[in-house]
């Protein structure tokens, strides 16, 4: 993962609070992308089995719902790499 992509990660986070829904998540990431590229945007850049994963059509790292939680994820070539998992507790980001 890239640092802006990071950050971007960390800002939303932060944004976040202490919701959890996916749409939530969503909502902050987006807010955070604004934040931090002029004109930025999020977008629909992949599917997985719980439902879209929305991100970054360039870096293709976004955020996909699971089943308790959200994920961080990359979208390679079609794949879905699993990168790090939003803590359902939101007290921190564990990154693989």
């Amino acid at each position: 993962m890239s640092p802006r992509d990071a950050a971007i990660l960390a800002l939303a986070r932060r944004l976040l609070g202490p919701r959890t829904r996916f749409e939530d998540v969503v909502s902050a990431l987006e807010r955070a992308v604004v934040r931090t590229i002029p004109a930025g945007r999020v977008f629909v850049i992949g599917q997985s089995e719980h439902g879209p994963i929305v991100g970054s059509a360039i870096s293709g790292v976004g955020v996909a719902a699971r089943p308790g939680g959200v994920d961080v994820v990359r979208v390679v070539d079609g794949r879905v790499v699993r990168l790090a998992m939003m803590a359902e507790q939101r007290r921190a980001m564990v990154v693989r």
